[in-house]
């Protein structure tokens, strides 16, 4: 209990430093502002179930892949080296302060923004559907779906964090490789279907979060006749049950190393 509560005190301390950061509101703009462009740009609907699912669909496929994964990992170099870059590590080492257990708390920090940040978008996009007159016919299950994605995005995000406390400061190259990895994770679920559309296993499919993902959300999307590629790789749908117990592994495992790694390097 005690483990428990000094790591919740530490997340609230890392909570409170994150609000002062400008990327930070940088950031909790873009959660309302890329959903308003999305918006904008959507082709009209001839109901408001395709309405839903139109507006739901550029959240859930383009804020999550393609801004959430770089910002949990650049906001996690911000984060990870600031008492050091600062000359504070020392100092919070004196309390003491478990050095395994401050990296876990930012991380779990860093797993409240990105579905807050989700979150956040899904609201501005439900606004947006009722402005337009639109009703919010099937909106709540993709509403979740969006919760979870920001859940998705968090965990795969982690590979970079850990490649990050790896180089040790090396930020931009660490900021590269994030994107380059966002990158991959956008493009290969739908340039490389023969990688996706697998069971469960030890395979790309499973392993990338982007790939994952895609094959989780797709049902809650799907509605009437799809183009030949949604139709593969719905028949290799994963449960969400599967989709979490697949995360939660990959995020225990990358938890732990990156925990390792930052408790071991000198101050």
């Amino acid at each position: 209990m005690r483990a428990l509560g000094e790591l919740l005190l530490y997340i609230r301390c890392e909570a409170a430093k994150l609000r002062r950061k400008p990327l930070f509101a940088v950031l909790a703009a873009s959660s309302v502002l890329l959903p308003l462009a999305f918006a904008f740009f959507l082709s009209d609907p001839p109901d408001s179930r395709t309405a839903v699912i139109q507006t739901m669909a550029s959240l859930i496929q383009l804020s999550a892949y393609v801004v959430l994964i770089p910002a949990v990992a650049v906001l996690a170099a911000n984060l990870l080296f600031e008492e050091q870059d600062n000359d504070t590590l020392k100092n919070l080492l004196c309390v003491p302060v478990s050095k395994a257990r401050l990296a876990v708390a930012k991380l779990l920090m860093l797993l409240g923004f990105a579905v807050v940040f989700m979150a956040v978008g899904a609201l501005v996009m439900l606004a947006v559907l009722l402005a337009q007159g639109w009703q919010p016919v099937g909106y709540w299950p993709l509403f979740a779906v969006c919760l979870g994605q920001g859940i998705f995005m968090w965990a795969g995000a982690l590979p970079c964090v850990l490649l990050m406390v790896v180089l040790n400061k090396s930020y931009l190259l660490s900021v590269l490789i994030a994107f380059f990895y966002t990158i991959v994770n956008y493009l290969v679920p739908t340039a490389l279907p023969a990688l996706t559309a697998v069971p469960l296993g030890l395979n790309a499919g499973t392993l990338l979060p982007g790939a994952l993902t895609l094959r989780w959300y797709l049902p809650f999307l799907s509605d009437g006749p799809q183009p030949p590629l949604v139709q593969q790789l719905m028949e290799y749908t994963v449960t969400t049950p599967q989709a979490l117990a697949v995360t939660a592994a990959e995020a225990a495992v990358f938890m732990a190393l990156i925990a390792w790694v930052y408790r071991r390097q000198g101050c």
